[in-house]
């Protein structure tokens, strides 16, 4: 649930309540004038005291509602200006600040003319910073540049291959810069490539290591100084510390070292076997996370065999269960009790989890799907 709210004052509230009123009002002005005219030379002094109040009121709450409207107006007038001055179609083709812009292309410039977003007709290409480019090709506002930047785009979707900042780029594939730097952030790679991954070293530092990655499979970039890599599908096995992970899946590093990959072989991590194929999760280089292959065997964590399929969380820097999920068609036998879905643990200690067959728990019968909890079994119990 969101805690956004918006407030509004309470004249705004009232003046936009007399907008909506509006027809009304003029219905009943309209009744009011004509009883008035009818009656203006009627000798009953209190009625046509009593008339005159009401058109008052009645025409003022009219000219109220009248105004809301036409403020309406003025500013889609002023937003109409806004959009004819700022975004528009190119009769032919134009140099715009230093890019030569195709004819049919929409092109948008900000309140000081400065050009930051083209969009360009079927067909039509732009060159920026070395590569083509087609469809919607946002730039970083010139303010925001740096003579020492690499580039001056945000995002943009390359019309043919390209090599951006060394590396090889597919084209068709929308391709993501830093807004601050213009360092590239993501693309499609269009061939196999080597790039650096930090990971930590024995003594505690980092040492930069080459990662081949795949072909036609995404690769992201996070800056930090260097561009170094995020994450992308590996092109071969590779070995991280002590962790080997597959090639042709994806391998994810964070700002500790490795965050992600999978198990290119059965390998022993902290107190468990895990096998080939499993994907694994670290958290500043503990094991944060597993998911047990569907064709393995069971994993047994906080004394609960977990069947295949069952994704495993830990907690924090510990090798007991913090949740699990277990595949619907299994189970785990907690209490005596077969669990499946979602199971919530504290640290290795049973909350709750949702019934996988019709059970009697604590000498009520409860249906399969219900959520189970330790007070179900032990109402009386403290913990």
């Amino acid at each position: 649930m969101s805690d956004i709210s918006i407030s509004f004052p309470p004249w705004m509230v009232a003046w936009f309540l007399l907008g909506e009123a509006t027809p009304l009002i003029t219905l009943a002005l309209a009744g009011l004038l004509v009883a008035f005219l009818l009656n203006r030379r009627s000798s009953r002094t209190g009625l046509l005291r009593w008339l005159k109040l009401s058109l008052a009121v009645a025409g003022g709450a009219w000219l109220a509602g009248i105004s809301f409207w036409v403020a309406g107006l003025v500013d889609q007038i002023r937003t109409d200006i806004y959009q004819a001055q700022h975004h528009y179609r190119l009769e032919k083709a134009t140099n715009v600040a230093g890019l030569e812009i195709p004819t049919a292309s929409m092109i948008s410039v900000d309140e000081e003319g400065r050009l930051y977003e083209i969009e360009t007709a079927e067909g039509t290409v732009v060159a920026i910073d070395g590569a083509s480019w087609r469809g919607e090709i946002r730039l970083i506002l010139p303010s925001q540049r740096k003579p020492s930047d690499r580039g001056t785009l945000k995002h943009a979707t390359l019309a043919a291959d390209a090599i951006i900042q060394g590396i090889p780029c597919r084209a068709g594939s929308l391709v993501e810069f830093s807004e601050s730097g213009g360092d590239l952030l993501s693309c499609i790679l269009a061939q196999p490539t080597d790039v650096a991954a930090q990971i930590p070293d024995a003594n505690g530092g980092t040492i930069t290591q080459r990662i081949a990655c795949a072909s036609e499979r995404e690769i992201r970039f996070r800056i930090l100084g260097d561009q170094l890599l995020e994450r992308c599908a590996l092109a071969a096995t590779v070995t991280i510390g002590s962790i080997s992970c597959g090639g042709g899946e994806e391998i994810v590093f964070d700002g500790a070292g490795l965050g992600a990959c999978t198990l290119a072989s059965p390998q022993r991590i902290g107190p468990f076997e895990l096998a080939s194929a499993t994907p694994v999760g670290f958290v500043s280089g503990h094991l944060d996370r597993f998911a047990i292959p569907p064709n393995s065997v069971p994993v047994t964590v906080s004394n609960l065999a977990l069947p295949p399929g069952s994704d495993i969380h830990l907690c924090d820097r510990s090798w007991q269960i913090d949740w699990a999920i277990v595949p619907p068609g299994s189970y785990v036998v907690v209490l005596g009790i077969k669990l499946t879905g979602r199971l919530n643990f504290d640290c290795g200690k049973f909350e709750y989890g949702s019934l996988y067959e019709d059970s009697v728990v604590g000498g009520q019968r409860m249906a399969r799907g219900a959520c189970f909890s330790h007070e179900d079994l032990y109402p009386q119990s403290v913990r």
